[in-house]
């Protein structure tokens, strides 16, 4: 399969994933008249690692469809995805705190896996973009973003039909 067909691919399914947040955003907003505290951060977990993904993605389209080889497109994108996931992961981590503090909503043991796997891939994304310059590590990168986006929209529509 091409790339560049991979790359539209997973800017297809990424936008579908944030598009289908307007489904889960009638569904929640009907169920006692006002969302959890937890889904809401649930639904921005969603938005952003969709986003991402297409993001991404996107910028991967453009940078292939340059004179640039592809070797240097990947090193870019593989630079630039880990930096951002850092910034995400640490404010994410700051709105899980505020989160369990008050609320206790929190899946602890799905949010350690959820880090544990960004952190394989940011770890993927410096090795390639120092070494391999391949575009299976950014593949597994925005793979990593759309099975986020999934796992946050699963838990929003089982919590939306939650009696």
């Amino acid at each position: 399969m091409d790339v560049t067909e991979i790359l539209i691919g997973i800017t297809e399914i990424a936008i579908a994933l944030a598009g289908f947040t307007g489904v889960v955003v009638a569904f929640g907003s009907r169920r006692e008249g006002s969302w959890h505290p937890g889904d809401r951060l649930r639904l921005g977990f969603l938005l952003e690692a969709s986003l991402t993904a297409a993001g991404f993605a996107l910028l991967g389209l453009l940078l292939v469809s340059t004179e640039l080889n592809q070797a240097t497109a990947w090193v870019l994108c593989s630079a630039l995805w880990p930096i951002f996931m850092a910034i995400s992961l640490a404010t994410s981590r700051k709105a899980l705190k505020e989160n369990q503090d008050t609320h206790g909503d929190v899946d602890r043991i799905a949010n350690k896996v959820t880090v544990a796997v960004f952190l394989i891939a940011v770890v993927l994304q410096a090795i390639n973009a120092v070494h391999w310059q391949q575009f299976w590590p950014f593949l597994f990168a925005l793979t990593t973003n759309l099975a986020g986006a999934a796992m946050q929209f699963t838990r929003l529509i089982r919590s939306a039909f939650h009696v």
